[in-house]
């Protein structure tokens, strides 16, 4: 074999030992990736319960259901107001619950951290009088917060669309 075919053969198999190497990075990385997106997915599908059923108290009127769902020192934030902090204040935002209005609330996002100890939900929610006349159309986020296993809205944030 000439010295210019053995350097070829050589250069050949670092080369496919380099390629089998990084196919195999690739796959570990694919993987990893799959167990993220499986994990967000748990969290997502957990927010979007949690949100169906504070839907569920909107529709029944029921403000005090609503607010289990509230960390006790929320921070509520709306639009020209001050930041406000506990259930008591966020209770004062909220009177819409018990009027007579058709709610939607639709998720537009649900963006789990890392660690899924907070997870950034953004909505929007229109409300309606019963003949169809739009009231309000808000955009907004809630950060979820985890408690004890458990996930509880820690922030609202909520503006005028």
């Amino acid at each position: 074999m000439s010295p210019v075919t053995a350097c070829l053969l050589a250069l050949l198999t670092v080369g496919f030992l380099v390629v089998k190497q990084d196919a195999s990075v690739l796959q570990e990385v694919e993987a990893d990736a799959l167990v993220v997106q499986e994990a967000e997915r748990g969290v997502s599908e957990t927010i979007t319960q949690l949100t169906q059923q504070m839907q569920a108290c909107a529709n029944n009127k029921d403000l005090d259901c609503i607010l289990v769902y509230f960390d006790d020192d929320v921070r509520t934030m709306r639009e020209g107001a001050n930041l406000e902090i506990g259930k008591a204040e966020t209770r004062k935002h909220m009177k819409w619950v018990e009027q007579d209005l058709d709610k939607t609330k639709d998720i537009l996002e649900i963006t789990p951290s890392t660690d899924e100890s907070i997870v950034v939900e953004r909505l929007q929610i229109t409300l309606k009088f019963p003949n169809g006349t739009l009231v309000y159309n808000w955009k907004g986020l809630f950060v979820w917060k985890k408690v004890n296993n458990d996930y509880k809205i820690y922030i609202d944030i909520f503006n005028d669309n």
